[in-house]
């Protein structure tokens, strides 16, 4: 779908909004609706995409009363009830009122349109398959605010089979599994959440919902930000949830297949690399391997461990017993396309990385490293499209500037005589850093060329 998606919170629940915000007058005039209800549109025809727009504005601004009461009257139309995303815009404002019930019906009715539904406030795009998994997203979060965590699952797993890469929708399945005690299973949604949007902090991700016990919340983070290479971040959220643990120790522990020992042992390994010790870290995952040869974490830390020692033959053999055990984890793909750069495998790499994108749903970083690929293959087409994607695209590992693609886009542009291209996309490097000196050597000869 082309509009955007906006994420609202309020106090105990988590909404997607999608859609346009802007009015419009394009709508002729329709018979007058019921005076029971008021939504203030001003001078634009009563028309049920005009009510849609005014109650999605209302909606972000968290006024639930008055954007439930402006899509109830465009509900009155015809045209208005066959519209998915105006039912689950209903939705939402049901659950700001705390009516789960209701909205959780409000969601079914998104449910039962077929994709190729009209958005009524706009012609284009129509409503597409993959749109639904934010309807399935709000039911699902409405249930986890009901209390019924089955079929809140079951609604989660709807919305992750249709989009397997949005992070919230890890993180409430991980909710929902935690309250039914299934810890392990917990675990694993939570450090998926993390390693899918790394850069919001948990406090965004709904975290009144979860329960001041909840210490598995704090191990998949650990987990996650160690897999991301965030040492420090990972050994802070590990000492959280341990802290959680000792307070609460009747609470049983995540992993019934390792003693608690030996997760513990796993970030005293963290605790090395993050101090530069590679060696001494490498003794301890191999340590941790031996007991447990499918610990998943072990395999990443002694990954880790031999890239930093420069040992890349046996670092892609750590990262392929990863990916034998976890073959969806992006993470594992990222790491290994770097080493294989690093070895001048690039071939292989640009396969890695092409499966990072279609587990993570593409992100910054690897689209940035294909593009250095494909510039030093001379495939000037290829790296455009990659630095462009970049551009496009979240940053979640860091360590590459976005003015630094904006750069090698420019360069590659350049070296495809697309010059009045390059000068654009120099400048706006220029517009960031007037300083940047590589981009006031190109705009230079970019000068000299155009006039």
């Amino acid at each position: 779908m082309a509009s955007q998606s906006s994420i609202f919170r309020s106090l105990t629940y988590c909404l997607i909004l999608s859609g346009t915000l802007e009015f419009s007058g394009i709508f002729t005039a329709q018979p007058a609706y019921s005076q029971a209800l008021f939504c203030e549109i001003g001078s634009t025809p009563k028309h049920p995409g005009n009510y849609k727009l005014r109650g999605s504005i209302l909606l972000k601004k968290e006024r639930f009363q008055e954007s439930l009461e402006c899509f109830e009257l465009a509900l009155q139309d015809e045209r208005g009830r066959r519209d998915p995303e105006l039912w689950n815009n209903h939705g939402l404002a049901l659950a700001g009122l705390k009516r789960f019930d209701q909205a959780i019906a409000s969601y079914d009715q998104a449910l039962q349109i077929r994709p190729g539904a009209i958005f009524v406030d706009r012609v284009q795009p129509r409503a597409q398959a993959e749109d639904y998994y934010i309807w399935w997203f709000n039911r699902g979060t409405a249930l986890v605010d009901l209390g019924r965590y089955e079929e809140a699952i079951a609604s989660l797993d709807k919305s992750l089979k249709i989009k397997s890469d949005y992070g919230f929708v890890w993180f409430f399945k991980g909710l929902a599994l935690f309250r039914l005690e299934r810890y392990e299973e917990a675990r694993f949604a939570y450090r998926r959440s993390v390693l899918l949007s790394p850069n919001t902090p948990y406090s965004l991700k709904a975290k009144y919902l979860y329960s001041v016990q909840d210490y598995v919340v704090y191990y998949g983070e650990a987990e996650a930000k160690s897999r991301l290479g965030r040492y420090k971040d990972a050994i802070q959220a590990f000492e959280r949830g341990q802290a959680i643990r000792r307070n609460n120790p009747q609470i049983k522990f995540f992993d019934s297949s390792i003693s608690e020992g030996i997760y513990e042992t796993y970030i005293d390994g963290i605790r090395l690399l993050d101090r530069g010790e590679q060696k001494k870290a490498l003794t301890v995952f191999d340590q941790l391997i031996v007991i447990k040869p499918n610990y998943t974490d072990a395999w990443y830390g002694r990954a880790d461990a031999l890239t930093a020692l420069n040992l890349y033959p046996d670092a892609i053999a750590a990262y392929d017993k990863i990916i034998a055990i976890e073959p969806d984890d992006y993470a594992a793909w990222y790491k290994k396309g770097n080493v294989l750069k690093k070895m001048n495998r690039n071939e292989d790499a640009l396969q890695a990385y092409q499966k990072a994108i279609s587990f993570s749903g593409g992100f910054s970083e690897a689209w940035h490293n294909r593009g250095v690929i494909f510039f030093e293959q001379n495939k000037d087409k290829e790296a455009i499209n990659s630095y462009s994607r970049s551009l496009k695209a979240n940053t979640l590992w860091g360590g590459i500037a976005k003015i630094d693609t904006q750069y090698a886009l420019a360069a590659t542009l350049y070296r495809a005589k697309r010059y009045r291209e390059s000068l654009f996309a120099v400048e706006k490097v220029l517009k960031e850093d007037s300083k940047y000196k590589e981009a006031l050597e190109l705009r230079r000869l970019l000068k000299n060329i155009i006039g």
